[in-house]
């Protein structure tokens, strides 16, 4: 369990639609942009596998695990999650990391 004064990196695997990929991507960056406003957020940044282009991976870098609970209930995150809802093969996957 992370500590609450520790770094939280997250890794979310992201499965857009085929058919809604330039809607999907609008709607993440979107959110990313509001991300980095935060003052818990280190660094957000939505890549695309080489070896698995249908996907996608947000890596992400919160300065603490309230930081990042924080950033979960913003209004913008918790609009833009439902809105992304439909522009996904199915939900994302999250891992959230400690720092050894």
């Amino acid at each position: 369990m992370s500590e609450p004064d520790r770094p939280l990196f997250l890794v979310v695997t992201i499965k857009p639609r085929k058919d809604r990929l330039e809607e999907a991507e609008a709607q993440l960056q979107s959110m990313r942009r509001n991300t980095l406003n935060e003052p818990g957020c280190v660094f957000m940044h939505l890549t695309q596998p080489q070896d698995d282009p249908d996907n996608w991976v947000m890596l992400e870098m919160f300065r603490s695990r309230a930081a990042w609970d924080e950033h979960m209930q913003q209004p913008y995150n918790v609009e833009g999650n439902k809105i992304l809802e439909s522009l996904l093969r199915e939900p994302s996957e999250l891992r959230l990391l400690d720092e050894k």
